[in-house]
């Protein structure tokens, strides 16, 4: 899969089906969430990519009732953007459902449904998510419980096998399977990103097939040269004259050609001769030597 930036970038330029739930998404992804007196609420989290911020900024203008540009303060931290929200009580209840964004309990219900179920996680990832680029890896990562809850009950609707930990104060919740993670970007319509990782899949499955035939040709060369070298020194050890001309001629000429099949041996055994009889002369000479 290409890397993380380039999966974030991509799903931040997709036209979004239901802002509002991606909003929320993101905002359960941030670093805090602060309720404060009469309902309104202050949101803030960390980024290193501008382009995310204008998702975020561009779905509140879009999703919330009165939305004024002032709400949202921007600022540097280091080598991050910091981004805090102040929302009204009007907003935090249109946004969360209920008075009480650490209990969404209608929020949850709504992500029974795939399509919302896709676009919450969607904003989520957008904010707190990672993915390794082969693909075998993806997670969800928030400060609130709550918001692990939420991206789990979302997952479930998806019908995703996936797990969770504790990781340094951080709730993650992530995913395994390379086709859970497939169906996921399909889900959230990142059709460029799914590609690459059907590629790179493709790419692995033909790697892991020249690897199994070439391991598997190694395993007959080696084989085939114990063998070859075991009827060496039974041949040696053993006395000819008590060995049919036959069967000296026989295995002479396996000695010869010790890389041949069975089949093309025999062309160069003088005479008529098939490949039980020469696995007879072998066995011969290998039976007398021990």
């Amino acid at each position: 899969m290409a890397t993380i930036e380039f999966l974030k970038q991509e799903l931040a330029g997709l036209p979004s089906t239901d802002p509002l739930l991606e909003l929320s998404g993101a905002l359960y992804g941030g670093s805090s969430l602060v309720l404060r007196h009469g309902g309104a609420l202050s949101i803030s989290f960390t980024s290193k990519s501008p382009f995310i911020m204008r998702y975020v900024l561009s779905l509140s203008s879009r999703a919330l009732a009165n939305w004024q540009p002032r709400q949202a303060l921007l600022s540097r931290a280091g080598h991050k953007l910091s981004f805090s929200v102040d929302l009204t009580p009007v907003q935090a209840q249109q946004l969360f459902s209920g008075l009480n964004p650490l209990e969404p309990a209608q929020l949850e219900r709504r992500l029974r449904g795939k399509r919302a179920a896709a676009a919450f996680t969607r904003g989520f990832f957008l904010i707190s998510g990672y993915a390794a680029v082969q693909g075998t890896h993806l997670e969800f990562s928030c400060s609130l419980p709550v918001g692990r809850r939420l991206v789990e009950r979302s997952l479930t609707s998806l019908r995703m096998t996936h797990g969770s930990q504790i990781r340094r104060a951080s709730e993650i919740t992530y995913l395994k399977s390379r086709q859970d993670i497939m169906s996921l970007l399909a889900a959230w319509g990142a059709s460029n990103s799914l590609v690459s990782l059907e590629e790179l899949q493709l790419e692995r499955e033909m790697d892991n097939q020249v690897n199994r035939s070439v391991n598997a040709e190694l395993g007959n060369l080696q084989r085939e040269t114990r063998a070859v070298d075991e009827l060496r020194a039974a041949f040696d050890r053993t006395d000819r004259t008590c060995l049919s001309p036959r069967t000296i001629e026989v295995v002479q000429a396996r000695l010869r050609y010790p890389d041949l099949p069975l089949s093309k041996l025999a062309d160069k055994i003088p005479g008529c001769i098939s490949k039980s009889t020469i696995h007879y002369h072998i066995a011969k000479v290998l039976q007398n030597a021990r």
